[in-house]
C-alpha cells in the first residue's frame, strides 16, 4: 500500500468518527457511556467474529496480547477524555485533547525516528490553528481535568505508536476483532457492576437499535479494520496529522447537515474559519512529499520547455 493510499484509509476512519455525533445525539439519556460502549462494541463483535472466523486459525498469543493492550489503551483514552471534559471548559479541553499532535513526534524521537521537516511544520501549523479556533481560553482551570486530559493524550499517542508496530507483524483484522471483543467484555462487566440490569430495562426503540447498528458497523467494525490496515503502512506522525482534521470535519458536518438530521444551527465565525484553514493547510503540508513535488515541477518545466521549443 502506497503512502497516499494509507492516508486515504486513515482519512476514511477519521470521517466515520467525526460523523458519529449525528447518531450519538439520538441515543437516549438513560444509556450511560459504559452502556453505549458495551452495546456498540458487543454488536460489532457479534458481527465480526462469525464473518472473520476462518482467520482465527492464525490466532496466536502475540495477536491476543497486542489486541488486549490496544483495547485497554483505547478504553483508558475514552475514560480519561470523559472525566477530563467534565472538569474543563470546552475550549481548554479541545486544546488539551489535541496535544497528541505534539506527543507522538516526541515518542518517535525516543524510538530513533526523526519526523520530516514538513511533518514538523504541519504539527506547528495544526496546533496554532487549534489554539486560534479555541481562542486561547483557559478560564476555570482544573488541575484534575488537566491530568485526565493529559492521560488521554498520552494513551492515545501510545495507541498510535503501538498499533503501527503491532500491525507490522500481526493480522490487522484479528487485531481489530480482538480489540473490539475485549472492549465489549470489559465494558459489559463494568456496566453491569455500575448499573445492574440496565441492559434489560432499556427501551429498545427502532431509533436506538438502528443508531447502535450504524455506529457499531461504521465506527467500530469498519473503522478499526481500516485503521489497523492503515497503521501498518502509515507513519504515526501522519496518522495524528490526519486525525487533527476531525474537529474541523465535525464542525463542518454540524453546520452543513440540516438540523432535522442531527445538525445544529451554528454560523461560521472569522476565528473558527481562520483556525480551520490553518489546520487544513498544515495537514496538506504534512502529507506532501516535498522531494516528489519538486521532481514533478522539474519534469513539468522540462516538458513545457520541450513543447515551446
Amino acid at each position: 500500500m502506497k503512502k497516499h493510499e494509507s492516508n486515504i484509509v486513515i482519512f476514511s476512519v477519521m470521517l466515520c468518527w467525526a460523523a458519529a455525533y449525528v447518531f450519538i445525539k439520538s441515543l437516549p439519556d438513560e444509556l450511560s457511556d459504559l452502556g453505549y460502549l458495551a452495546l456498540m462494541n458487543g454488536i460489532a463483535a457479534i458481527i465480526m467474529i462469525p464473518l472473520f472466523f476462518p482467520r482465527f486459525k492464525h490466532l496466536n498469543r502475540s495477536n491476543i496480547l497486542h489486541g488486549a493492550m490496544l483495547a485497554l489503551l483505547m478504553l483508558l483514552v475514552l475514560v480519561f477524555e470523559k472525566e477530563g471534559i467534565e472538569r474543563m471548559n470546552p475550549s481548554a479541553a479541545s486544546i488539551l485533547t489535541s496535544l497528541d499532535i505534539i506527543i507522538v513526534p516526541i515518542f518517535m524521537l525516543f524510538l530513533g525516528k526523526i519526523p520530516s521537516k514538513n511533518q514538523l511544520a504541519a504539527v506547528v501549523l495544526i496546533f496554532t490553528g487549534i489554539l486560534i479556533t479555541n481562542g486561547f481560553s483557559f478560564e476555570n482551570f482544573s488541575f484534575s481535568g488537566t491530568l485526565f486530559l493529559m492521560g488521554d493524550c498520552i494513551c492515545m499517542s501510545l495507541y498510535t505508536v503501538a498499533a503501527n508496530r503491532f500491525c507490522q507483524d500481526d493480522d490487522p483484522i484479528l487485531l481489530a476483532v480482538n480489540q473490539i471483543a475485549i472492549m465489549a467484555a470489559i465494558s459489559f462487566v463494568l456496566w453491569t457492576i455500575r448499573e445492574p440490569g440496565m441492559i434489560l430495562r432499556l427501551d429498545y426503540t427502532k431509533e436506538l437499535v438502528s443508531s447502535l447498528f450504524v455506529l457499531a458497523i461504521f465506527t467500530k467494525a469498519y473503522a478499526y479494520i481500516l485503521l489497523m490496515y492503515g497503521e501498518a503502512y502509515a507513519d504515526p506522525v501522519d496518522v495524528v496529522i490526519i486525525f487533527a482534521l476531525e474537529p474541523v470535519v465535525t464542525f463542518l458536518l454540524a453546520v452543513l447537515i440540516p438540523e432535522g438530521f442531527g445538525g445544529v444551527e451554528e454560523s461560521f465565525s472569522f476565528r473558527t474559519l481562520t483556525g480551520a484553514a490553518i489546520i487544513g493547510i498544515g495537514a496538506v503540508i504534512g502529507q506532501t512529499d516535498i522531494r516528489e513535488l519538486r521532481e514533478r515541477i522539474r519534469r513539468l518545466r522540462g516538458f513545457a520547455g520541450n513543447v515551446t521549443s
